[in-house]
């Protein structure tokens, strides 16, 4: 993934009449690649955010003489190849590979989820649901964010909001679809749906999905002179360390609840209302990241969500988790949805920031694949939730920490510069 890919077009026929939220008219083309978009976050993001649900279901049932740690690995697995095959997959889009990677991306999670449903041992589940799928995720993943970023400029950041939005509402529909039906018609059939679900909603971005960008010449994915930009450096850290909290947490919620007998009307719906929350999040952060910046949205809400985390210690009544699970969402989905043009800002040469991008989500890669599965050797088989909570909210504070020292390295202690 090259400049030719992500940076804005100069083009007067874009520029809004006053009021305008988004700074493009919402053009047939527009509202296309916006809807696309959204579809890709759906079954990417939006099937990664139910990986709490089979969790759950795995250790109660299929997996259930197997660690949590071992288990972890299922998810963790499924979203290290969502961003190291974006990595590869940044080139062949720059090239104009997009429908291939799309066709090819979706036909993977498709065949994924479908063998998923007659599997039952531990090494047809990693195989079927974190290598098949999460190879499709790294192929239909990048197009989402790169295109929206050549038609959406001043306000980027909430067209990549509105657009990640998809994430949010997968986060919702995936779980209930699955608690809902796996007691009624069983594990094979519930998986399957999903399957069916992927299937209608896959041709949606193969028709609309299309970049702004002629195909480019093949660049390097590696730009080695990030390993001297100290802000750079400070703020993909901050996001290895702040992605680690927020999925560990979102993996092991539902589990949390099931463990403290928290009602069953919660317990299931855990994860539908942090997705939920994380929708208005979404939306709300991209708002005022274009604003005050998005580094400065970052690390707070990093710092939000450390402070939320803690309090997980003292929680153990519905009415707690569900006061948690709504601002916990909320924070979530903000963070989540302005890596991109965080990086954006802190890249003074634009020709190299799609490399930049690559680059920094393979990094984050690396966290999502070993943190589940040390947070699950925290929790162990007796239960150390006390440890696993303290591991997940001091990586977010830690986060926090290096997002605002990335950005008073780059402009100073003046707090009237966004960034």
């Amino acid at each position: 993934m090259t400049a030719s890919s992500i940076r804005a077009l100069p083009d007067e026929k874009e520029k809004p009449p006053p009021g305008t939220i988004l700074n493009a008219e919402l053009s047939h083309d527009h509202g296309r690649r916006l809807a696309g978009a959204f579809v890709l976050n759906l079954n990417t993001w939006g099937l990664l955010n139910t990986f709490g649900v089979f969790q759950t279901f795995y250790q109660l049932n299929h997996l259930r003489h197997e660690t949590p740690s071992n288990i972890a690995w299922i998810g963790s697995t499924q979203a290290f190849l969502l961003f190291l095959v974006s990595l590869i997959a940044g080139p062949a889009f720059d090239r104009g590979h997009v429908r291939p990677l799309i066709w090819i991306g979706s036909f993977l999670l498709i065949l994924g989820m479908f063998l998923v449903s007659i599997t039952s041992q531990y090494w047809q589940i990693f195989i079927t649901q974190s290598i098949l799928m999460g190879f499709g995720f790294g192929c239909v993943y990048l197009p989402a964010p790169v295109i929206v970023s050549q038609y959406f400029h001043a306000k980027a950041a909430l067209a990549m909001g509105a657009a990640s939005t998809g994430s949010a509402v997968g986060g919702i529909i995936y779980p209930i679809i699955f608690t809902q039906l796996q007691p009624q018609i069983g594990f094979g059939w519930a998986t399957r749906i999903i399957g069916f679900i992927l299937l209608a909603t896959s041709l949606i971005p193969v028709l609309l999905m299309k970049s702004k960008m002629p195909p480019g010449p093949a660049r390097s994915i590696i730009d080695r002179e990030v390993f001297t930009d100290a802000p750079y450096l400070l703020f993909s850290t901050g996001l290895f360390f702040g992605f680690t909290g927020f999925n560990v947490v979102l993996n092991y919620i539902q589990l949390f609840a099931v463990e403290y007998s928290i009602t069953n009307s919660i317990a299931n719906n855990v994860l539908v209302i942090i997705n939920a929350s994380s929708l208005v999040g979404r939306l709300v952060g991209g708002f005022y990241a274009d604003r005050i910046g998005s580094i400065h949205v970052q690390g707070l809400v990093a710092f939000i969500a450390a402070i939320l985390t803690y309090s997980l210690l003292a929680i153990h009544t519905a009415a707690g988790l569900l006061v948690y699970s709504i601002l916990f969402g909320f924070t979530s989905g903000t963070f989540t949805g302005l890596p991109a043009t965080g990086l954006a800002s802190l890249s003074d040469d634009k020709s190299k920031f799609g490399t930049r991008l690559g680059m920094t989500l393979a990094f984050i890669g690396v966290s999502v694949l070993v943190g589940n599965p040390i947070a699950g050797a925290i929790l162990g088989r007796n239960g150390n939730w006390t440890g696993l909570i303290a591991f997940c909210a001091s990586f977010l504070v830690v986060s926090g920490g290096t997002i605002f020292a990335s950005r008073i390295m780059k402009v100073g202690w003046r707090l009237d510069r966004k960034i």
